[in-house]
């Protein structure tokens, strides 16, 4: 996520920015996991599927209504485990005409 700050913005909100994606994509964000984990982790994700365009489309109704930000470029990946290619979706906005 590439995200622009609005100049109204009294600080960088960076706790905002992983609960607006948490609650977007309907999972708590995961940096690593252990393994035993896993099963947890592997349930609660079965329970919520979708593709990386849906969870770059989730992201991006978020965003745009998140009024700290004025403009985003957010990618999304599925990086694979078992086949030799990933799964990538893109989504950008640029909140106003001024934006650089």
């Amino acid at each position: 996520m590439s995200l622009r700050l609005n100049p109204e913005a009294k600080s960088l909100p960076a706790v905002e920015r992983i609960d607006y994606a948490e609650v977007a994509l309907g999972t708590a964000v995961q940096t690593a996991v252990r393994r035993s984990d896993e099963q947890a982790l592997a349930v609660a994700s079965g329970q919520n599927l979708m593709f990386c365009e849906d969870a770059a489309r989730r992201l991006n109704n978020a965003f745009r209504s998140a009024f700290f930000y004025k403009a985003f470029d957010i990618w999304v990946a599925h990086q694979e485990g078992l086949y030799l290619h990933d799964a990538v979706a893109h989504i950008y906005w640029k909140g106003s005409k001024n934006v650089t």
